[in-house]
Order: structure tokens, then C-alpha cells, then sequence
């Protein structure tokens, strides 16, 4: 054991948990951390100067390497600049340390906030530290607690005291031997039977499929079964969205809805892996589900299983473990019948799929190529000229479903998006994916609404020399909101004959994307012409620098 400050305590606990970024913005606080940080050069701080690029960073980072990303922000003020964010981390999992410095404990009397219970609904866990021999355990807790399943974001807060003070510390990293429990085989053989003798079996993936390295096994029993696949909250690459049989995803805010329903309505046996069941924002009386169709959910977080939906078979076990086990008891049991049903299935659902494929293709060769450009027209073009080897964030809001009709992502931790409702992910998030992918082109593909949360983002990219593609969906207008309003107005209120008039979700004075680049020393193109995207791409590439591409398109609904 050795004697040393709080805060060194700290900077050795970051060293000993192998933390190569510390994504913060600092305020006096934070003093003695960075003063500290002088002596710690292998520690890298990223600078931002807003909170919520910070938040993006730091989660994409983490989702891309499978490591605990690590915060450091500014007492009350910086802290609950990051909470819109961190509340989707929250949500959907991310394994992050998020921590604050806080006044010294003696000024009580003066007033102090209660950092841990600020965040304390945003987390796993929340606390403060207040004496410098606290440091090795609760560090070592919260980046165990952060990537324990369920994963999730843990916040410390540090008193000044506990910084500049000294004890005698044992600096050692956390446990990383934590594992999953098996499936019961009584689980595994129910959940067989259900599935092999299904006539009209679905499969929904979310991001505990691609979180748990489960791709190749979800594969094959869909491939087994002759099922459709759906992503639902499904934000990273959880099945080959060029597989012949994955038919894109469910809309969250209105898995309720007519619409959606009527993809689901057929299914005798749905097989939920990995995600929410169901998760929407609109409260619609209307089951998704018919009372004769069976529900099987697999998850690593117990707390989704049976949450909302009557779950006929719940299974809190790994994926990867679990799907193995029932695609072998599977092939020991299906009969040849069985067989020849599933491989009828795959052929309908392959028709299917290029039949989607070939309205995608005439509705974007029918669109404007010039200024407003039609999405779809956007998509195809960013679908043929970005590298093979890209990685693409998803922040494009309301032209995501475009953007995923025209580029397929089949290769693992090459696709990421936005989680749950929160826009001004993709300005920082793709940073953050640059750094964990420093070899590979990074494009964060943007809604004009989401870009001005965190444009921010632009004055790190080039300050720490992170050379990430900005592509901008400029439509003038929140048009997501627009759409929301169509649903709530027809399935919430049931009028099916309305008029809106969309108060307060358009820009009249639109946002300048190149000028703002320019601002911030960034290289900035406009696009107006279809025929100019795919040159500005590759000479984005070959530039290699912070680049805003600002793509005006049509926003009309």
C-alpha cells in the first residue's frame, strides 16, 4: 500500500482500469484533477465545451469498444447539463462513470449541493466520495457496477476535501470474471417446441443481441425457423440488415399503432432477444400481440422480461449461450416436414425483402435531385459512395428510415444510433467513435434539430484533431415532430380526418451549416445538387479533416 492524495488515488484507479480518455469539461472543482493530470500523461482529456458532447463521446466509446466510458464534469451546473443525455444511457444501458468534484465537506453551513442524489435517477448508482481512503473500493465498484449486466451509467461526485487529502491506498483494478447464468434446459426444450412447430414465427432484435456478441447465433436460428426479423430499439448492427430475411425496424414511439401492428399480426410465436417488449411513447389502448400468439423473451436484464407484456417464456440468461443451446436442440428434434415449411418461409420472406428494396430504389430515383433533395434520393447516394469499411452514427432523426433502406450494415460495431428520445446524440457520438476507430472513415449522419443541440461538438473535432464526416439532414424544421403529431393525432385521438399546423417545428431562418463549419475551422460544403454529394464524400475522405457536409432536403411530410 501506498500513501498518496485523493486525487492521485483517482488518476491511479483510472490507470489501474485502463482508461485511455477522460472526456470532461472542467471547472475549479475539478482543480485538483488537473493539476494532477500533469503527471499522468498517458490519460488523455478531451475538451469539450458542452456537457452533452461529452455525454455522446463517451457513450459511443464505450458501446464501440466494449470498455466503461469515463466523465468528468463540473459540480451542479456541468452535471445537470449532461442529464438529457445521460437519461438515454440510463435507458438503454451504456457502461459510463460519470463523476463531478464538489465542495469541501466543512462547508456544509455555506451550502453544498447533493451531487449523488442529482444524478442518482440517471444511474445505477450514485454517490460521493468524502475521504481519500474511499477512492480504490468505490472506484473499483463503479466500474464494476457499470458493466454488470444490466450495464449502466454509475456517477461519484469527489468533495475538495477527499481530493487534497491523503491516505494509505491499494490500487488494483476491478473484477472483470463476471458471467451470465445458463439457460434451465426445461427453457431451452420449451422454447424449442414453441419454435419448431410455429407457422408464423418472428424474431425481434435489440442491442443486447450485438452487446453480447449473438449475431452469428441469432443468424442461424432464424435461418433455422424461416422467421422475420424486425430490430426493435435496435440501434447498433444486432442482425445483417443485408440479410434476406430482416425486414428493418419497428418505429418506437408507435409499435401500438394499425401500422405496425399489421406486421405482427400474423405471428403464432414471437422470439424477442435483446430488447424492450414493447417500447413505444404513445399510450394506445390496442394489444400488439393477438392472445394466441406465444411470447419467448431472452435478455440479460431481468427487469425488461414480462415488464408490459404477457411473456409466456421468459429466459434472464446470455443470448449467445441460449440460442446455441436451442438451435442444437433444434437440429436433434425438427423433422424433414419441418424443414421444407421453414425453407417455404425464407423464400416468401426473401420476396419480401427485395420487394421493399425495389420500392426503395424507384422512390428515391423519382425524387428531386436538387435543392430541397429528396431523402431517399440522399440515402442512395450516401449508400454508394461511403467506403465499405465505414462506421456510421445515426442521429438522422426522421430520415432514418430512408437511410436504412439504402445502406446495409452486415459487419459488427460499423452501424451505431441514438437511444431513446433525446436528440444531440450524433455531433459528439461521432468523436467518440472515431477514437475508438481511428483507422476507419467515421460519418455521423445528422438532423439539422439535433446537430444545433450539440454543434459544440464541431470546436473539439478540431481542437483534439478528430477527423469525423458530419453529414447534415437539413430539412428546416423538427420534422420528426411533425410525424409524431400525424400519430398521436390519428391513433391517440382517433381523427382520421385532421389538419395541423405544426406550431413551432419549423426554422424560418434556417441554420447555415457551411458558415457554422467555417466558424469553427472546420471544412464546410453546402449541397444543393444530388449530383455534388458523392464528390464531396470522397473528397472528405481524402481530406481527412473535421468536415460538415449540410445536405438540403426536402422536409415536407
Amino acid at each position: 500500500m501506498t500513501v498518496m492524495t485523493g486525487t492521485y488515488g483517482l488518476l491511479e484507479m483510472l490507470r489501474a482500469e485502463n482508461v485511455k480518455y477522460i472526456f470532461g469539461n472542467p471547472g475549479t472543482s475539478e482543480a485538483a484533477i488537473m493539476d494532477g493530470l500533469e503527471d499522468f500523461p498517458d490519460i488523455e482529456y478531451i475538451l469539450v465545451v458542452q456537457e452533452g458532447v461529452a455525454v455522446g463521446m463517451a457513450d459511443a466509446y464505450a458501446r464501440a469498444t466494449g470498455k466503461v466510458g469515463f466523465i468528468s464534469l463540473h459540480i451542479d451546473n456541468g452535471l445537470a447539463n449532461a442529464f438529457s443525455l445521460l437519461a438515454d444511457s440510463n435507458y438503454a444501458g451504456t457502461p459510463l462513470v460519470i463523476t463531478a468534484g464538489n465542495k469541501d465537506v466543512r462547508k456544509l453551513a455555506e451550502g453544498r449541493s447533493d451531487l449523488a442524489r442529482m444524478a442518482e435517477p440517471f444511474c445505477k448508482w450514485s454517490v460521493e466520495i468524502t475521504h481519500p481512503d474511499q477512492y480504490p473500493n468505490v472506484l473499483r465498484r463503479a466500474f464494476l457496477e457499470a458493466r454488470t449486466p444490466p450495464t449502466g451509467p454509475v456517477f461519484v461526485s469527489f468533495s475538495a476535501n477527499s481530493l487534497d487529502d491523503e491516505a494509505d491506498m491499494d490500487i488494483y483494478p476491478s473484477s472483470t470474471n463476471i458471467y451470465l447464468p445458463d439457460p434451465h434446459a426445461s427453457s431451452v426444450k420449451r422454447a424449442t417446441g414453441l419454435l419448431q412447430s410455429s407457422k408464423h414465427p418472428i424474431m425481434l432484435v435489440g442491442d443486447r443481441v450485438g452487446e453480447n456478441d449473438a449475431i452469428e447465433e441469432t443468424v442461424q436460428l432464424a435461418e433455422q425457423i424461416g422467421a422475420r426479423v424486425y430490430g426493435h430499439v435496435s440501434t447498433q448492427v444486432n442482425f445483417p440488415t443485408n440479410h434476406p430475411q430482416y425486414l428493418g425496424k419497428l418505429p418506437w414511439a408507435s409499435i401500438r399503432t394499425e401500422n405496425t401492428r399489421e406486421k405482427l399480426e400474423k405471428s403464432d410465436v414471437v422470439l424477442a432477444i435483446g430488447c424492450p417488449v414493447f417500447s413505444d411513447y404513445f399510450y394506445v389502448p390496442e394489444k400488439v400481440l393477438h392472445n394466441q400468439s406465444s411470447l419467448i423473451h431472452i435478455d440479460t436484464n431481468l427487469g425488461e422480461i414480462g415488464k408490459t407484456e404477457r411473456t409466456t417464456l421468459g429466459i434472464h440468461a446470455s443470448p449467445k449461450k441460449t440460442l446455441s443451446l436451442i438451435s442444437r436442440e433444434l437440429s436433434e428434434n425438427i423433422t424433414g416436414s419441418e424443414i421444407e415449411t421453414a425453407k417455404v418461409r425464407k423464400l416468401e420472406i426473401e420476396a419480401e425483402s427485395l420487394n421493399l428494396r425495389k420500392k426503395f430504389i424507384e422512390v428515391a430515383n423519382e425524387e428531386s435531385p436538387t435543392a430541397p433533395i429528396g431523402v431517399g434520393a440522399m440515402a442512395k447516394a450516401i449508400s454508394e459512395n461511403i467506403p465499405a469499411n465505414s462506421v456510421v452514427f445515426d442521429d438522422s432523426v426522421s430520415s432514418g428510415g430512408m437511410l436504412h433502406s439504402a445502406v446495409k450494415f452486415s459487419r459488427p460495431k460499423s452501424y451505431f444510433g441514438s437511444r431513446g428520445g433525446a436528440i444531440g446524440w450524433g455531433m459528439g457520438s461521432g468523436l467518440g467513435l472515431k477514437l475508438a476507430n481511428p483507422d476507419r472513415p467515421v460519418f455521423a449522419i445528422v438532423g439539422d434539430g439535433s446537430a444545433m443541440m450539440t454543434i459544440q461538438a464541431l470546436w473539439t473535432s478540431v481542437n483534439s484533431k478528430i477527423p469525423v464526416i458530419f453529414i447534415i439532414c437539413n430539412n428546416a424544421s423538427y420534422r420528426v415532430l411533425k410525424v409524431n403529431m400525424n400519430i398521436y393525432k390519428e391513433d391517440v385521438l382517433g381523427q382520421k380526418d385532421y389538419s395541423s399546423k405544426y406550431l413551432n417545428m419549423d426554422f424560418p431562418i434556417p441554420f447555415d451549416f457551411k458558415a457554422i463549419a467555417d466558424a469553427f475551422g472546420a471544412k464546410g460544403y453546402r449541397i444543393e445538387d444530388i449530383k455534388q454529394l458523392g464528390p464531396t464524400i470522397k473528397e472528405a475522405i481524402d481530406l481527412n479533416e473535421t468536415t460538415v457536409i449540410d445536405v438540403i432536403i426536402d422536409g415536407t411530410i
